[in-house]
């Protein structure tokens, strides 16, 4: 009877095992379908400027202007290519411009017309670098510039039915960062704030006058409307 109720003791214990290993294993298989996020994933995908952030890269711009053998200096019409490139470096470059020719004594002279060009558009010489080319014939201007780099969406990494965490789903927003990079056109507007263009001098000058001589009423546009208005009455009347 001892031997008997041994054998029954042992397979009770190995049953008991066999089903705390099974419940073990489901445990653990639940815990790795229900992955919680940790509060950086939940941080990144709250909005979609961190979860999918648009990147940058630098593009280089350039322009050539030809120098012809019996002539000094720039014509008027490439005197007027020069300066617009320098007004597109000011609007959208990064770094300094560079200014590149072979040396010929055309070169130079082309140069000094460049820089002053330059001096026009408002870059100062200390924005201004030199540099060496092979070709004698050519005086290259040269700047790099931002590019936005559109972010890759597609990403479906869980399931969005099951939603624990009440968080966006990760390509949240990314088509709408994509297509903000694709048709920005310059890439330093999504870098950081610009400066503001001057006022119209002429229309702060008009406004300025009236108030200083105080002409309110002229001031508003309403106003005078009005009071064109009334001042015709009379004379309608009077014709009538």
């Amino acid at each position: 009877m001892k031997t008997i109720g041994t054998a029954l003791g042992v397979g009770r214990r190995s049953r008991l095992a066999v089903a705390m290993l099974t419940l073990g294993a489901t445990a653990l298989a639940s815990c790795s379908e229900s992955h919680r996020l940790t509060s950086e994933e939940a941080w990144a995908e709250t909005t979609a400027v961190r979860g999918h952030p648009i990147e940058f890269a630098e593009r280089k711009e350039f322009l050539d202007v030809e120098l012809p053998p019996n002539r000094h200096g720039l014509s008027r019409n490439q005197y007027v290519d020069v300066y617009r490139f320098a007004v597109r470096y000011k609007e959208e470059g990064t770094g300094p411009i560079a200014v590149s020719h072979g040396g010929a004594r055309t070169g130079g002279e082309a140069v000094a017309d460049i820089r002053r060009a330059l001096e026009d558009a408002g870059i100062g010489p200390s924005r201004i670098v030199r540099g060496k080319s092979g070709n004698r014939g050519l005086v290259t201007l040269a700047y790099h510039r931002p590019v936005a780099v559109a972010p890759q969406c597609g990403h479906w990494p869980r399931d969005v039915g099951r939603e624990p965490e009440r968080v966006p789903y990760p390509d949240f927003g990314c088509s709408t960062q994509r297509n903000l990079a694709g048709m920005v056109v310059n890439a330093r507007d999504l870098m950081g704030s610009q400066q503001e263009t001057p006022a119209s001098s002429e229309r702060r000058g008009r406004v300025w006058s009236k108030y200083v001589g105080g002409d309110t009423a002229a001031s508003s546009p309403g106003a005078g409307a009005s009071n064109g208005a009334n001042s015709d009455a009379p004379a309608k009347a009077a014709t009538k």
